[in-house]
């Protein structure tokens, strides 16, 4: 009785770990919420969105996934583009750097909690926020 009982202590204590959910298949499906720009005296151009994102498993990268970003403006969805994100263990958030049309080099983080992600958009390399992000997954 004793041994069948260290066995299972055994089973738990080392092998739960492995078989919990990958971060990547926690993330995966329809998230939905709201984009807020942070600092429009740097950003005037940055306008406050209701988003819905499809979270999807990478074409190209093993462990990756892409976010398509949907804006909705008057009731209608309005593609804003996919990006390719990876795991950052460190941070415990996908992240997804990107480089804007004027050559600015931007950062997204998105740190899922459960059926949560509060993330933002960072300015590199000074780290500077330009938009947070709520969204709750379907």
């Amino acid at each position: 009785m004793a041994a069948r009982f260290r066995s299972l202590l055994w089973i738990t204590a080392f092998a739960g770990p492995l078989l919990a959910a990958s971060p990547r298949e926690e993330v995966l499906g329809t998230w939905r919420g709201t984009s807020t720009c942070v600092n429009k005296e740097k950003h005037p151009a940055c306008k406050d969105e209701v988003v819905i994102y499809e979270i999807r498993p990478s074409k190209t990268a093993a462990e990756g996934i892409e976010v398509s970003a949907d804006k909705v403006v008057n009731g209608e969805r309005g593609t804003m583009g996919v990006l390719e994100f990876t795991y950052d263990a460190r941070r415990k958030a996908w992240t997804s750097e990107l480089t804007t049309r004027r050559g600015e080099r931007a950062l997204w983080i998105l740190p899922v909690v459960g059926k949560r992600i509060d993330g933002e958009l960072v300015d590199l390399p000074d780290g500077g926020r330009v938009r947070v992000v709520a969204v709750k997954k379907d």
